[in-house]
């Protein structure tokens, strides 16, 4: 659980600074280094939504998320809670598939040595 919160940590601070490209290179990073592990795999896919949700609930408390959500999901056709829904599992398969790309690449390029 602590390597969740830290991954999360680390890619919420990356996405204030970077967008969502911080969640890529958090997740290439975790990928590199916990290799061994598939890169973290699930893990690194929750902390991606853990990220991006806490991002998403401070926004909610200092502006009108409510509004905006319900009024993009109605232009849009489908309920507010769906956009939240997407919002947070883009971080998440991103996160997941940097990990797990890189892990597997560090992998098969140490198994032609």
């Amino acid at each position: 659980m602590i390597f969740v919160l830290v991954v999360s940590a680390a890619m919420a601070a990356l996405t204030w600074l970077l967008g969502w490209w911080g969640v890529l290179l958090a997740a290439a990073i975790v990928g590199f280094v916990f290799h061994d592990l598939g890169g973290g795999g699930w893990r690194v896919g929750l902390s991606g939504a853990l990220a991006w949700g806490a991002l998403l609930a401070a926004d909610a408390l200092t502006g009108p998320f409510g509004v905006v959500s319900t009024t993009l999901g109605g232009v849009m056709r489908v309920p507010g809670f769906v956009l939240v829904l997407v919002t947070l599992a883009f971080p998440a398969l991103l996160a997941w598939s940097a990990a797990t790309v890189v892990a597997e690449s560090r992998r098969l390029a140490g198994s032609r040595r």
